[in-house]
């Protein structure tokens, strides 16, 4: 199956082409485009500490961190009740 996906670009969603008529296509993915340069545009004015890679990204890694860590330490805590059990 064809993926009729156009990829967005950081804080511009991606284009689901299924959802407009197939008539304005082409028109849309214009659109679309001229959207991601404008947003590119209006990052480059904004000081650096609020740019969307220095806000939204670093908080997505900082969770995706969180996660892991989280997930270590529930494994950690399995293992030790598991050799607890097997004590007993």
């Amino acid at each position: 199956m064809v993926s009729n996906i156009v990829k967005g670009h950081k804080g511009v969603m991606d284009l689901d082409l299924d959802l407009v008529p197939k008539g304005f296509w082409k028109e849309a993915v214009k659109q679309h485009n001229r959207d991601i340069k404008e947003y590119n545009k209006g990052q480059d004015k904004l000081p650096e500490r609020l740019r969307y890679e220095n806000t939204i990204l670093r908080i997505k890694k900082l969770h995706e961190i969180d996660e892991k860590a989280a997930e270590k330490i529930n494994n950690l805590k399995y293992i030790n009740y598991q050799t607890q059990r097997q004590k007993q």
